[in-house]
């Protein structure tokens, strides 16, 4: 029986279409590499992990649909258990974005000779983009997923340069104007919730941090709002 993915997942299968070989860091489970591979979206994979245990759960499923001579597993952190060039694509998933951040900057050599990054980042998007504008990356492709409340934002990077002419897009996404996303006004809506949470938390305090959170929420809701009207145009 065929691996059926996440909408999460699925989005990013959908990235890494288009090359040969790929890597998943942080495999935990194997689906993703496994739906690569049984689908022919890939001919080789990578499955990855920091631990034991959800490395075994990988194996047993790349044996269960017989893929063994196609996905390998590898003990290890981030991109150290890949050679420069190994691998077409390199995918970082689940995982927060400062932790993709410090992986790729640990390992530049690999990272940089990816014709793909795909990186979905739990949170800390906003410093991501920024690691990826001023570290000589630049973002081809941004894609949402959305799985109940929840909106993953996904980047697809490559080495390169870009610049950002819009503060909001490194909380909406690169040039997110430009392609409008389907998603984009849920993402828009997740953030005006969160940021809606903290005013809450914050409202009615008169410490220096809470008085400056609730100034920056309620400032940050207004030009959200504002993107809203403009998009509805």
């Amino acid at each position: 029986m065929k691996i059926k993915l996440s909408p999460r997942l699925e989005v990013i299968a959908g990235c890494v279409a288009g090359v040969k070989s790929m890597a998943d860091i942080g495999t935990d489970h194997g689906y993703l590499p496994v739906y690569l591979v049984e689908n022919e979206l890939v001919s080789r994979a990578i499955a990855s992990d920091t631990n034991q245990q959800p490395l075994k759960k990988a194996e047993k499923i790349i044996k269960e649909q017989q893929l063994e001579k196609q996905i390998e597993t590898r003990l290890g952190s981030g991109l150290s258990v890949l050679k420069p060039g190994e691998v077409d694509a390199v995918v970082m998933a689940g995982m927060g974005g400062l932790l993709i951040r410090d992986l790729l900057e640990a390992q530049p050599d690999v990272a940089r000779q990816q014709k793909k990054l795909v990186l979905q980042p739990m949170n800390n998007q906003v410093v991501l983009r920024k690691y990826l504008a001023a570290s000589g990356y630049r973002i081809i492709a941004e894609e949402l997923a959305r799985e109940g409340d929840r909106v993953y934002e996904i980047m697809v990077a490559e080495a390169g340069a870009m610049t950002f002419t819009n503060p909001l897009e490194y909380e909406l996404g690169f040039e997110f104007y430009t392609y409008k996303h389907p998603l984009l006004i849920a993402l828009i809506d997740r953030k005006i919730f969160l940021e809606q949470q903290i005013i809450r938390s914050t409202q009615g305090k008169t410490t220096a941090v809470a008085t400056k959170q609730f100034q920056e929420s309620s400032l940050f809701i207004e030009k959200l709002n504002e993107v809203k009207k403009c998009l509805s145009n």
